[in-house]
């Protein structure tokens, strides 16, 4: 039986990120002689039938954005006619007269697609030329897939230059669910036909901006998902976009942020906040923090790794784990559901060896890999957790790691690892798929070849309750928030979680 995963994204970086993570599930995809993928396609994809009878194969996927956003990605699609489904719709006797059509000029295609459409080999991309998200795009949607909100204009007009647009502010996330929902109700709408046909959906994995109006949105809709699928995973990735921006703008991200930090540790099953940029780069990272294109890349490194065992083809020795299996890791004693994202990427023909002096040395081809033999935690040099302005030393309470690489897979051969260690529970995974490197990726790490390794690690640490305090400053400063008093109360009180126990023993110690 499938365990199936439905996915909504929400707002412009969202879309950035799942278009990234929708290109290389694509990319997974065997055929004729090739070997089987390790991954199961039926988690993440839906058969179906074109109206021509054509078998389609399709992500199980929500994507909410305003109707601008989409750009040259439409409704009607090469599989797909929305209009030859409706043709017998009752709806249309009701109006018999010539129906007057208004067209807006079309949007040209980007070059990226018209060489994909032609069957070509596609030009590298230039960041400047990306208008949209779907101009990078590879996969075909289901119609029902695409879902363009249209709020009032007064809630999209821009500002003057520094100023708050309305779509940055977060009580306009919540009246515009507050007016999709009251008209159509959303979940019977739009997800539940997706939930429906599923053999046994594992769980929801929802992408957001975190620290403007979507995340709002997507706060009162994982609400309403926890009310109706109370028992089913609830992964929620909170995405920072592009910088460049005025005090009032960065001062109104910062309380986004901790109110999106509160909504969804309350609702989700997880949380996963993501940095726009990373907060250490090593020598081999060139993101431009300007760039969706960039910046959602980097995210989906971490995301689309982090979540390679819950897609995994089961049994023999398949190393598939839920997403309620990798999330009881932090959860099953504590209430620890915000968790720190950090990544490590590696040249896959070049391998670290141990030397006989302790020391490391790189070489070109075979050899022993040095993480084979941690024992503690590995430290990854790319954090994409915001830590506080004077962060402490980070104390790992748990943590899952996958190492994904080229031909190399399976638990760690060291018991030890997978288990509790002095107050911390580790769980490592190899996954034998390195991350494609595809046309529509950009070339952010300095690596050549079209898979590169990546190790990534979700923990809960001491780190999140100096982030989470640090939000609750922001809130007691915060003019924007009708009950910050309360907000800021809460976050004090969840901040707790990620010290009780440990505080109380480092001081010990220091005695």
């Amino acid at each position: 039986m499938v365990h199936e995963i439905v996915t909504l994204q929400f707002g412009p970086q969202s879309n950035y990120l799942g278009t990234h993570f929708w290109n290389a599930q694509e990319s997974y995809f065997t055929y004729g002689d090739e070997d089987q993928s390790v991954i199961d396609h039926d988690i993440h994809f839906r058969p179906g039938l074109a109206p021509d009878n054509t078998e389609t194969f399709t992500p199980r996927a929500l994507l909410y954005d305003l109707r601008d956003c989409f750009g040259t990605l439409r409704h009607a699609t090469a599989l797909y006619d929305l209009q030859a489904e409706n043709a017998d719709d009752p709806a249309n006797a009701l109006w018999n007269r010539p129906a007057l059509t208004t067209r807006l000029p079309p949007i040209p295609p980007h070059t990226y697609q018209t060489a994909l459409s032609a069957g070509l080999p596609p030009p590298p991309i230039d960041p400047s030329s990306l208008r949209y998200w779907s101009d990078f795009n590879r996969v075909f949607y289901h119609p029902r897939s695409l879902i363009p909100l249209t709020p009032p204009a007064a809630q999209l007009a821009p500002f003057a230059d520094g100023a708050l647009s309305p779509f940055e502010r977060w009580d306009v996330g919540e009246d515009v669910f507050a007016a999709e929902d009251g008209e159509h109700d959303l979940l019977d709408r739009d997800l539940r036909p997706f939930v429906e046909e599923c053999d046994q959906v594992q769980g929801f994995s929802v992408m957001t901006g975190a620290d403007d109006a979507w995340a709002a949105f997507a706060a009162k809709y994982v609400e309403r998902i926890r009310d109706e699928y109370g028992r089913k995973a609830v992964w929620v990735w909170g995405v920072q976009g592009p910088r460049g921006e005025s005090r009032e703008q960065a001062n109104n991200r910062l309380t986004n942020s901790a109110r999106a930090l509160d909504a969804f540790a309350t609702h989700a099953t997880l949380y996963m906040p993501l940095r726009n940029d990373a907060v250490t780069s090593p020598a081999y990272l060139a993101v431009d923090p300007a760039s969706r294109w960039h910046t959602a890349a980097l995210q989906a490194a971490a995301m689309e790794t982090a979540t390679l065992p819950s897609r995994l083809r089961r049994g023999g020795d398949s190393l598939y784990n839920s997403l309620q299996d990798m999330a009881d890791v932090f959860t099953a004693d504590a209430k620890r559901n915000v968790v720190q994202v950090s990544l490590r990427a590696r040249d896959p023909s070049v391998k670290r060896l141990v030397n006989g002096t302790g020391g490391v040395h790189d070489v070109k081809m075979g050899g022993v890999d040095d993480e084979d033999h941690e024992r503690e935690p590995a430290e990854l040099d790319i954090s994409l957790f915001s830590t506080a302005p004077r962060p402490r030393a980070n104390h790992v309470f748990a943590r899952v790691d996958v190492r994904r690489r080229q031909g190399k897979g399976g638990e760690s051969d060291d018991e030890e690892e997978n288990t509790r260690q002095a107050q911390r529970v580790v769980t490592k995974l190899n996954v034998p798929l390195g991350l494609p490197i595809l046309s529509s990726f950009p070339r952010i790490f300095d690596f050549t070849g079209d898979s590169i390794d990546v190790h990534t690690g979700l923990g809960t640490g001491s780190g999140v309750a100096d982030r989470v305090r640090y939000e609750a400053e922001v809130v007691q400063r915060s003019r924007m928030i009708p009950d910050r008093e309360g907000l800021r109360a809460d976050l004090l009180a969840r901040a707790e979680e990620y010290v009780e126990g440990w505080e109380w023993s480092e001081s010990e110690e220091d005695d």
